[in-house]
């Protein structure tokens, strides 16, 4: 600090006894600059008359407090298993509140409410009889004889080469 400010020239023996207390500050995560910027802001405008007794003032004055020590973080309380209340195959689940019925059941509840009975679940038809279906299907008016492929390649607009 004797190169910024000339007032806070020290002699070795007081540096010495200083670094103690500067440590302090750099054990609870302060960096250089910190330290720096607590020593040397806000000196008095009549100058300093003693650097050391004035740098040791500040460096214990000023010590932020130390840091909490960290906790471990409270893992919540697990919850007993519950039996769902929904009609169906007998099931348990973990319960959020005070709920009776699970999340799947819930919605199915919530669903049926809603939109009624649930829809029937669609025929799933491979694509190569859903393909083969297009293949059989009697010509349009306009294509005649013309396969399900050969149909929409036909019917397709191709633009005029320019």
């Amino acid at each position: 600090m004797r190169h910024t400010r000339r007032e806070l020239h020290l002699g070795a023996r007081e540096a010495r006894t200083l670094a103690v207390e500067a440590v302090k500050w750099l054990e609870r995560g302060l960096s250089e600059s910190d330290l720096r910027q607590a020593l040397l802001a806000g000196r008095p405008e009549d100058g300093v008359r003693s650097a050391f007794g004035f740098l040791r003032y500040r460096l214990i004055q000023k010590l932020p407090p130390d840091p909490a020590p960290p906790t471990s973080p409270q893992l919540p309380s697990v919850t007993a298993l519950v039996v769902c209340s929904a009609p169906g195959e007998e099931h348990v689940f973990r319960p959020l509140g005070d709920e009776t019925e699970c999340g799947p059941c819930r919605q199915a509840t919530a669903c049926a409410t809603f939109y009624g009975a649930p829809a029937p679940e669609p025929d799933r038809i491979p694509w190569r009889e859903r393909f083969a279906k297009i293949e059989t299907n009697p010509p349009r008016p306009g294509g005649q004889g013309l396969s399900g492929g050969q149909l929409l390649a036909a019917e397709s607009p191709r633009p005029a080469p320019s």
